[in-house]
């Protein structure tokens, strides 16, 4: 048998109801509307731009600018991206000098440029330079000559008068700025590189 007590909660509940459902409802805002659509529009752009390879938070707040997004749909679509763990500049940074390390034999120098043109911060990338260190830059740079010598190795030899000798030490040069090894430490490389394959 229903008390008293509860007959009367049940009544107010019902009361309550009634009110809430015949409570005129506030028309929508058409200006949150947009602003609501532009955001989950923006979303959709940056989740298109993360399937293809992972970015840093630097390099999607500069595609929202390419792209002329008022600043407070990127602000909020930058969140929700956020919020849903998909901006991470650390893992960002190691995986991006991992992998040029390993494609490109990038030198420090470079791979700190590259870092810092997609805006990652100084303590990132100081971190990801040293977490991805399994040999010296010096190593790296030896590596990336001898791999460059071995197909000269006959026509060094047979170099009597030095020009094929000059010849590779200066596209060697070259190539090893473009990768930014300090200046330096490229020539006692491809001197002693040079040297050593010579005498081999």
């Amino acid at each position: 048998m229903p008390t008293a007590h509860s007959t009367e909660v049940r009544e107010r509940l019902q009361e309550r109801t009634r009110e809430i459902l015949e409570r005129p409802h506030a028309a929508p805002d058409p200006q949150a509307a947009e602003h609501e659509k532009a955001v989950v529009h923006e979303c959709r752009y940056l989740m298109r731009l993360l399937a293809t390879r992972r970015r840093s938070a630097g390099e999607m707040h500069a595609r929202l600018e390419q792209r002329e997004v008022p600043a407070a749909v990127a602000h909020e679509a930058m969140a929700r991206i956020d919020r849903a763990g998909l901006i991470d500049d650390a893992a960002f940074a190691c995986e991006w000098v991992s992998q040029r390390r390993e494609l490109r034999s990038l030198s420090d120098e470079a791979l700190r440029r590259e870092l810092r043109d997609r805006r990652v911060s100084e303590d990132h990338i100081e971190h990801a330079l040293a977490a991805g260190e399994t040999e010296g830059e010096e190593q790296r740079c030896r590596e990336l000559v001898r791999s460059r010598l071995r197909p000269e190795l006959v026509r060094l030899r047979e170099d009597t008068d030095g020009s094929h000798h000059r010849r590779l030490a200066r596209r060697l040069d070259a190539l090893l700025t473009r990768k930014g090894y300090p200046g330096d430490l490229a020539v006692q490389v491809i001197a002693a590189e040079l040297r050593a394959a010579a005498q081999d």
